[in-house]
């Protein structure tokens, strides 16, 4: 074993200081010697062989096609490195050696279309993203895609496939609708004019609209139901309970204050206002059940920090105000929310263009 180990280790140092006229015609004789012998060599002898000879241009091509597909410890440097291999010695250790063997090969600083595509179907996420940072592999639009289709599975692809400048048309469409809010964001802090960069700025518009006719459909859907209320098609218990269990507040809030006849103005005040007074005068001429102010107060009291005993104080206010007083507050509280029309009187000739306005009196408020 030591008798071979030497001649290996002689050989091997004869070739690669064989100058490049003669390099080619001591290629075949060296290679020709090594391959008799390989099967009788350690994994260390084997090791350092391709260690030495990997760089070689001239290497003999099916020494370095049995080193490739030798163990990794023996192939890595080979795959990593040599140029002696082709696209079909690649493709055979691709569809059939370790996810160690494709990170390898997909690290080559060339990868042919054929052999990324095996990569792409075979590997892992080591292999993937490994692919995706090497400019140097080429790829098929149809393997870019698969690639790019596969970021949600694989997150770690995303920042590599963003630092692609060669990414057809498809792929980025595919990845701008993939990437995540924080990987956008990268992207756009890159700067620069990229494909990417204008599909993702498309992407954000996009967004925007679907949000805002989402918004739009859900607030006529709202003022939809809203409406079948103040029509009667739907008690108003009812559509309170229906905005609570939508989590609609602020619908709610528009609900009372439609019934009400009270200016939209006054709905944020409703639910959201510090005092409940409002809400227990608006709720109770119109008709709320105690069970309905019951369920608003509950909502607005995780809204707006109410204690449970401010909740109950509340609920027992409610119960004994009568409705005759609540219809006589309701209507102090929409005169004075009504808009009012200037009044204007006519002054003495020598104050001529000087007018002093009348205001109307303040109704007196109704306690609660």
């Amino acid at each position: 074993m030591t008798g071979r180990k030497t001649l290996v280790t002689a050989l091997s140092d004869l070739f690669v200081s064989t100058d490049p006229e003669h390099a080619e015609q001591m290629s075949i004789l060296v290679g020709d010697i090594i391959m008799q012998v390989m099967d009788e060599l350690e994994e260390e002898t084997r090791i350092s062989l391709a260690l030495k000879m990997c760089h070689h241009p001239a290497a003999p091509h099916d020494l370095m096609a049995r080193l490739a597909n030798d163990c990794f410890p023996v192939a890595e440097a080979v795959l990593r490195n040599s140029d002696v291999l082709d696209t079909t010695d690649l493709e055979g250790i691709a569809r059939s050696c370790s996810m160690e063997h494709l990170e390898a090969i997909a690290s080559r600083r060339k990868v042919e279309e054929a052999v990324t595509g095996i990569l792409v179907d075979r590997g892992d996420e080591v292999v993937l993203t490994t692919v995706a940072s090497n400019n140097g592999a080429q790829m098929a639009n149809e393997t870019f895609d698969r690639l790019v289709s596969m970021v949600k599975t694989y997150p770690r692809l995303q920042n590599a496939l963003i630092r692609r400048s060669n990414l057809p048309q498809t792929a980025v469409r595919i990845l701008a609708g993939l990437l995540t809010e924080e990987m956008a964001e990268r992207v756009q802090s890159m700067g620069g004019d990229s494909e990417l960069t204008r599909a993702l700025a498309e992407r954000a518009v996009d967004t925007v609209k679907e949000r805002a006719a989402k918004l739009e459909a859900s607030r006529k859907e709202a003022m939809a139901f809203i409406q079948k209320v103040v029509d009667g098609a739907v008690s108003l218990d009812e559509g309170i309970r229906h905005f609570i269990r939508n989590d609609g507040l602020a619908e709610l809030g528009i609900l009372l204050a439609k019934v009400s006849h009270l200016p939209m103005a006054s709905v944020s005040q409703l639910i959201y206002g510090k005092s409940e007074k409002t809400l227990i005068v608006v709720c109770k001429a119109t008709g709320v059940s105690d069970e309905g102010f019951k369920n608003i107060l509950t909502v607005r009291a995780r809204k707006v920090g109410l204690t449970g005993q401010e909740v109950a104080e509340a609920i027992k206010r409610y119960k004994n105000f009568s409705k005759e007083k609540a219809v006589e507050a309701l209507d102090a509280i929409r005169a004075k929310t009504e808009p009012k029309e200037e009044v204007h009187e006519e002054l003495p000739p020598e104050k001529e263009g000087v007018f002093r306005r009348s205001l109307p009196k303040k109704p007196k408020p109704v306690a609660v």
